[in-house]
């Protein structure tokens, strides 16, 4: 039997202004660096919502409105289950900031969607971000109780 897999719950926000995207890149000494979007792990009795919200403002320096859940990613490509939600920077201006505490961030960017980088992870998000459909326009799904205002 293949040894059983207990990936990280993990929160994400695409935020799209002026046909940009904004991405981060992540730089271990023992991996390919790679740009996703800003986010990461749900702490302990933390809502999904809340821990986007709380891992902008820590990596970026952000703060945000979320407008919706756009997509769950799960598989083999991601070592995780991530939620993906879209949102608007509503105070802040996007930076790495040094209190984050993550030393792999190396940098925050906008790219254009049709330009994203090649080495944006996972490859299966890159091709829906950098698609026709303004994010703003993308179906949003329910997660758990939260509720779009």
């Amino acid at each position: 039997m293949p040894p059983t897999r207990t990936p990280r719950l993990k929160a994400r926000v695409a935020i799209e202004h002026d046909g940009q995207i904004l991405c981060v890149l992540h730089a271990k000494p023992d991996q390919e660096p790679f740009w996703c979007l800003p986010g990461g792990n749900v702490d302990n009795a933390e809502s999904l919502s809340d821990a986007a919200c709380r891992e902008l403002l820590e990596e970026v320096g952000v703060t945000v409105e979320l407008d919706g859940a756009l997509l769950i990613l799960d598989g083999p490509s991601v070592d995780a289950v991530e939620v993906i939600f879209r949102g608007t920077i509503t105070a802040g201006s996007a930076a790495i900031s040094a209190a984050s505490g993550d030393a792999y961030l190396a940098e925050a960017q906008w790219f254009d969607r049709t330009s994203l980088p090649a080495n944006f992870q996972p490859a299966s998000l890159r091709h829906l971000l950098s698609g026709p459909t303004p994010l703003a326009a993308l179906q949003t799904i329910a997660v758990g109780d939260w509720r779009p205002s």
